[in-house]
């Protein structure tokens, strides 16, 4: 511990600091001009934090330092904690929050144990606290601390940065008694903790394995190419950030752009999405895949603000967004979301009801296609005629239907009606100018294309759940409320956004109201969600290969009836591979 026999200054002159503190705490005088300015400030932050002078409130939180900075630390900071222990000190590890943890390496102390809130906000001017609010290296005379129980000790704090980033992982703290050491020069004991901090960093760079410095070396690179753009790499175990994507993503954008990139690491193909974020609203994200040493990728993902504009009156000002600004004042009602993908369907549907237009709503199984149709019928005139293509009796109805000019015909899975059918709703169209159509399909076929060409069908296209990802937390928090009003947990509704959904709303709307029934608690959590729900949805992904190969089976089996055998010889392949990539995507969670 380097001790000499100079003091700085302030220390020269402890009754002096004493006479100011005072006079600061009584409010008679705001002058700490005396002081060293580190100190001045900090006094301030903590008058103005409320922080009681006398007494410790002992605030607690919960901190955490993360694994490998614990374990690139632990050598370096047992050799300081043996010293310090020599002359009655401590050392101690604080995580990024300001928040004590206890490495088990290092030696207790009972006055503050881990959890120990060492923020400025909660305790007053102490290394920790000091450091972090000035992000850098400190230390505190005795007479220096703002509080009275602390006013007898030496206090040292160094950061711990991440070794190619600014943000702090950790930091170091050393606490000496003034009454067992003499003579302490204390900016050479806070430049050797420095020292320490700094082989730390040194050691976190070389634990860093082969991944982690390809997907660092691709972070640098798109940073440096891309200029301000916010930019987001993962491997889904690490992840980096630049300052742009910091700023601008909140939690729930987070969760968004980590299910993109997931979708783009189990695939290897990029992705280039419309997205609205709560940070950036319109934004386009650029993901890519990132191959990595060994097996499998990563993903870098570039986010861009959109400017969209309209046409204005005279005086009006251009606007940056879409004027729809929530799910709750959208045409059609009940139909929750924000992406710029459900804002133009949605626009689509308004004009088809102002316009008493036919439309085609398409989308995957379970997209929510049924309650875009009911809530278009319902504000349309006329008697609703309703027909499942499914059902036995649909040719059926499609003849005896005879209500008067102005039917609306909702049509569901019209792409598995006879053609025949459709010719017959396609003349009842034909023949009406005030009969309207409204049809679901998940594929165009004849049958779709002659209802559609026959109402002047305006086609209306719902994406799939994993192509409009920050539709997911207002959907699910719609369901909560329609079960009782319950509160999602943030890491539910990010573990939901982050996961791939095949069955799309439907699913959606399942998954959630089963963890409902299953929670006892205030808010409904991730440990609530159904047994099987992470492994059906890790198996839901699909490289674009699949994704395509699915879509031809899925029209297969509509054309051939069902008929197995039949979409095998469509498909000119064998029974047998036929079978066993139908028992392949079911056993993935996807209905056929």
């Amino acid at each position: 511990m380097p001790v000499t026999s100079r003091t700085h200054s302030v220390s020269s002159a402890p009754h002096r600091v004493t006479e100011i503190r005072e006079l600061f705490l009584s409010h008679a005088t705001d002058d700490l001009s005396r002081l060293r300015p580190v100190v001045a400030r900090s006094w301030q932050r903590s008058r103005a934090a409320g922080v009681d002078a006398q007494v410790d409130r002992g605030y607690h939180d919960e901190g955490r330092v993360d694994e490998r900075t614990i374990l690139a630390a632990e050598p370096h900071l047992r050799k300081l904690d043996d010293v310090a222990a020599d002359i009655g000190g401590h050392v101690s590890l604080s995580s990024p929050n300001g928040v004590l943890v206890n490495p088990g390496f290092l030696r207790g102390d009972a006055d503050f144990p881990p959890g120990y809130s060492l923020l400025e906000a909660s305790c007053g001017s102490n290394g920790e606290g000091v450091a972090l609010e000035e992000g850098r290296g400190v230390w505190l005379a005795p007479e220096e601390h703002f509080r009275e129980d602390m006013r007898g000790n030496w206090c040292f704090a160094s950061l711990v940065r991440d070794p190619f980033h600014n943000r702090v992982r950790a930091v170091v703290g050393l606490t000496l008694p003034a009454a067992k050491v003499q003579g302490l020069e204390p900016s050479s004991t806070l430049l050797t903790l420095e020292g320490i901090a700094s082989r730390i960093e040194r050691d976190l760079e070389t634990r860093m394995s082969s991944r982690e410095r390809t997907l660092l070396r691709e972070y640098l690179t798109v940073s440096r190419r891309r200029g301000k753009a916010a930019v987001f790499v993962t491997d889904g175990k690490h992840s980096f950030m630049n300052a742009a994507a910091t700023s601008s993503l909140d939690g729930a954008d987070l969760s968004v752009l980590t299910g993109y990139a997931t979708g783009v690491m189990s695939s290897g193909q990029g992705s280039n999405v419309e997205v609205m974020l709560t940070g950036f609203g319109p934004a386009s994200i650029e993901v890519s895949p990132v191959e990595l040493p060994g097996a499998g990728f990563g993903a870098v993902a570039v986010v861009r603000p959109q400017l969209v504009r309209r046409a204005r009156m005279h005086g009006d000002p251009v606007v940056s967004a879409p004027e729809i600004s929530s799910s709750a004042d959208q045409f059609p009602q009940g139909i929750d979301g924000q992406s710029m993908s459900l804002r133009r369907t949605v626009s689509s549907a308004r004009t088809a009801v102002e316009q008493r237009r036919s439309v085609a709503v398409l989308g995957e199984p379970g997209s929510g296609k049924a309650r875009l149709v009911e809530a278009i019928a319902g504000a349309l005139d006329g008697v609703i005629i309703r027909i499942d293509a499914r059902d036995a009796n649909a040719s059926a109805r499609i003849r005896e239907a005879i209500a008067g000019p102005g039917s609306v015909f909702c049509i569901a899975h019209a792409d598995e009606l006879k053609l025949s059918d459709a010719r017959d709703v396609a003349a009842r169209l034909r023949g009406s100018a005030r009969d309207t159509a409204i049809i679901t399909a998940a594929n165009g076929t004849d049958a779709v294309r002659a209802i559609a060409d026959a109402g002047g069908a305006l086609e209306v296209v719902l994406a799939p759940l994993r192509r409009r990802r920050e539709d997911i937390p207002l959907l699910a928090r719609a369901i909560a409320r329609e079960n009782g009003d319950r509160r999602l947990s943030r890491k539910l509704v990010a573990t939901l956004t982050n996961s791939d959904w095949p069955g799309n709303t439907a699913q959606l709307r399942q998954v959630v109201s089963d963890a409902i029934r299953r929670s006892r608690g205030i808010e409904v959590g991730e440990n609530d969600l159904p047994e099987d729900f992470h492994r059906l949805l890790t198996k839901g992904r699909l490289s674009r290969l699949e994704d395509a190969e699915l879509v031809e089976i899925r029209s297969a089996l509509r054309e051939a009836k069902g008929n197995r055998r039949l979409a095998a010889e469509i498909l000119e392949i064998g029974r047998s591979t036929f079978y066993r990539r139908m028992d392949y995507f079911r056993n993935r969670g996807f209905d056929l």
